[in-house]
């Protein structure tokens, strides 16, 4: 079916609890079944993946990502960059797979793989920030932000992101609001003091706020945008908590959800951000726009 098919297989073997390295015979196994010659590459250090993905997936026929939704990150920020025109398969291997979830691909490492041989190519929107750096699924700010790159890979596994999450957020005192001025692409304004914003494509957003499938679209020109307003005082911060874990964010004001092609943010000092759970230092002002179909994904 595959006969000949070129595919650049690239794992991250530290993702998740180590699933990719321990589970790599049952992911290559129905790729070499179905007739594809598969290129097998391990990364061992930050950056490799999209290195890789830039100056050699033009190569193959096509590039398979394993690994969290890191990995994934590189190999889109890679190929987008390198031009390379191939479709994208993922074979989710991370702690929280949050861009997985909304794909609605398998967790099962065989019937991911699988899935790349039965599965059909989909138009995929992607995020570019500042011009300069894609990201496939979400660019976000604030309180939770710092957790998808900081927490240690032992409590994640052991308490689950948005437990761990909440562990931090908990004390009103502790939490840094971020002061800025926000700008969609058709003119709509959002000021004030927030703990939290974000800028996604997906119906999971950092393993904590779940969106309805039907507001979310991966392939319409369009970005799911989410601010939280800093709490006041204890009882708004407690609504906040509620309206997370019981994914009812009609039960807290401090909640606005939009949608917008593109969102221009101004702050007084800079802003660090997390693309897809990877540290970007962000400046004092960041745009962040939508790609249409960018690119295609094995779904």
């Amino acid at each position: 079916m595959f006969d000949r098919e070129r595919v650049l297989l690239l794992v991250n073997p530290a993702a998740g609890k180590l699933r990719a390295r321990s589970g790599l015979h049952e992911i290559i196994a129905p790729l070499c079944a179905a007739g594809m010659r598969v290129t097998v590459y391990t990364t061992s250090a930050r950056g490799e993946a999209a290195e890789m993905a830039r100056c050699h997936g033009q190569e193959f026929d096509r590039v398979i990502c394993c690994g969290g939704d890191g990995t994934l990150n590189e190999v889109i920020d890679g190929m987008l960059n390198g031009g390379v025109k191939c479709p994208l398969g993922y074979i989710p291997a991370g702690s929280t797979n949050d861009f997985a979830a909304t794909l609605g691909l398998p967790a099962d490492l065989g019937a991911a793989a699988r899935l790349q041989v039965e599965g059909e190519p989909h138009n995929l929107d992607v995020g570019c920030f500042n011009g300069n750096r894609y990201f496939s699924y979400i660019a976000s700010f604030g309180a939770f932000t710092s957790s998808s790159y900081t927490a240690p890979q032992s409590a994640k596994n052991a308490l689950g992101h948005l437990a761990y999450v909440l562990e931090g957020i908990k004390d009103l005192p502790a939490l840094q609001p971020v002061t800025l001025s926000a700008v969609t692409d058709d003119g709509r304004q959002f000021e004030g003091s927030f703990i939290f914003g974000a800028v996604s494509n997906s119906t999971s957003i950092g393993g904590m706020v779940k969106l309805d499938a039907s507001l979310v679209d991966l392939a319409d020109g369009f970005f799911e945008i989410l601010l939280i307003k800093m709490p006041q005082n204890l009882g708004e911060l407690n609504r906040i908590l509620y309206a997370l874990t019981a994914r009812d964010y009609t039960a807290s004001p401090s909640f606005q959800l939009t949608r917008a092609r593109s969102l221009t943010v101004t702050t007084e000092e800079r802003l660090p951000w997390s693309l897809d759970g990877e540290y970007e230092a962000g400046d004092t002002r960041a745009v962040i726009h939508a790609v249409p179909h960018a690119l295609k994904i094995i779904t």
